[in-house]
């Protein structure tokens, strides 16, 4: 594959690529049906269990199983075809998708029907992640890799704005068996457009590689960087924080502001509007040199948000508070995965998406399962307010360890 010669920083150059293009198109309706499913998940767990735990316990079947597999998963991606790996695991998602379709429809769902669905499709997205992220390299010319990136997280948030109000309105209009059917879809599209996909041959996939071997060496390899295991630790705080809280908006319109589903999907919106907007204006900018120290002072700006999205009694507020805490968020996690993307070495990139995706999707079940056993004691301003603190602490100590910008 050619790399294109820049004159300026323009990341839609990316595009001009026809494998990164197909990639991408498959990849936003995917994540789109994702995020379609999640609503109609959280919303359908709320509606037969009025209960904070049972919400926070089925987020966590989602995102939970990432902490036990997603390394394994990440030694699988830099040992096999990345491709191979990415559409087996979307066909037990397609699966489960329809399988939840047509108990919803029979009305045959229960919670624990749900729970356990909802697990089959946590391992799957497991399996899927640290390969779909790794891919990218595979495919992007290496001066667009950093565009590549940020237009990846800014159409993972664009369908994180446009899933919840369509899943919204299916719901409401129709049923949420819908939402269900039409995630189906979704990955089944995405897995048609990988298949037409051709990447470079051997491109971070070293020879001989052992699964068990390499997980360990994943992990060896992260302790003993400081830039990447900082930056690690910062999504995983945010993901336990703010990604945590997410995973809780149906329980925290309800519970915080009495708005039912249309407090909901306005929360969703907003939280989304304002990781779109902060995506546009990271995709517009040539990739910054702050490192860890940039990561760690837009974390502490979105725990500084979401405690006041907890704290403040106004809805309208609180959906400022969202925008914030979102904006500075999705720049924490496009900066945070183009640093991981590009300092990590040649063939250890899978396994280290794969450490990546177990805590983006481990530290947010992690975080939406003690903020909802515990509001079921204190309410939920409490929990909330804790793991804000606790985020905001150690992203304080990054800044003073990353004081002086990386270069």
């Amino acid at each position: 594959m050619k790399v294109a010669k820049v004159g300026c920083y323009n990341p839609l150059l990316a595009l001009k690529d026809l494998h990164y293009r197909r990639f991408a198109i498959g990849s936003i309706v995917s994540v789109l049906g994702m995020w379609m499913q999640k609503i109609g998940v959280a919303w359908l767990a709320w509606e037969l269990s009025k209960s904070p735990f049972w919400l926070g316990l089925i987020a966590a079947a989602d995102m939970l199983p990432s902490i036990f597999l997603s390394s394994f998963a990440g030694s699988l991606a830099d040992a096999h075809d990345k491709i191979k790996v990415l559409r087996s695991a979307q066909s037990v998602a397609i699966l489960q998708s329809v399988a939840l379709a047509v108990l919803s429809w029979l009305g045959l769902t229960t919670v624990e029907v749900l729970f356990g669905l909802t697990l089959v499709l946590g391992i799957s997205g497991s399996l899927e992640q640290p390969a779909r992220l790794s891919l990218i390299r595979e495919i992007v010319p290496p001066d667009y890799l950093h565009a590549a990136v940020a237009l990846n997280a800014l159409s993972f948030n664009l369908a994180r704005f446009v899933g919840p109000i369509i899943a919204g309105v299916l719901i409401s209009e129709i049923n949420v068996g819908v939402t269900f059917a039409a995630s189906a879809v979704a990955i089944a599209f995405f897995s048609y457009a990988l298949a037409v996909i051709r990447v470079q041959k051997g491109v971070d996939r070293p020879p001989g590689v052992v699964r068990g071997a390499g997980t360990a060496d994943g992990f060896r390899y992260v302790l003993g960087d400081k830039s990447l295991l900082a930056t690690l630790g910062l999504m995983g705080m945010t993901g336990i924080s703010v990604n945590g809280i997410l995973q809780m908006l149906p329980a925290v319109s309800d519970a915080l502001f009495g708005r039912g589903i249309d407090g909901f999907v306005g929360l969703m919106a907003a939280s989304a509007f304002g990781s779109v907007v902060s995506g546009a204006i990271t995709l517009s900018r040539p990739p910054g040199t702050r490192g860890a120290f940039g990561i760690a002072l837009a974390a502490l700006c979105a725990t500084a948000a979401l405690a006041a999205l907890a704290l403040t009694p106004s809805f309208h507020i609180a959906l400022i508070a969202i925008f914030c805490m979102s904006f500075a968020n999705m720049y924490a996690g496009i900066a945070g995965q183009a640093l991981l993307q590009m300092e990590s070495e040649p063939g250890k990139l899978g396994r280290v998406m794969g450490i990546y995706s177990m805590i983006i999707r481990g530290g947010p079940a992690v975080g939406s399962f003690l903020i909802g056993t515990a509001a079921t004691f204190v309410g939920m301003a409490i929990p909330v307010v804790g793991v804000a603190v606790l985020a905001a602490c150690y992203s304080g100590l990054v800044v003073l360890a990353f004081r002086r910008p990386q270069s």
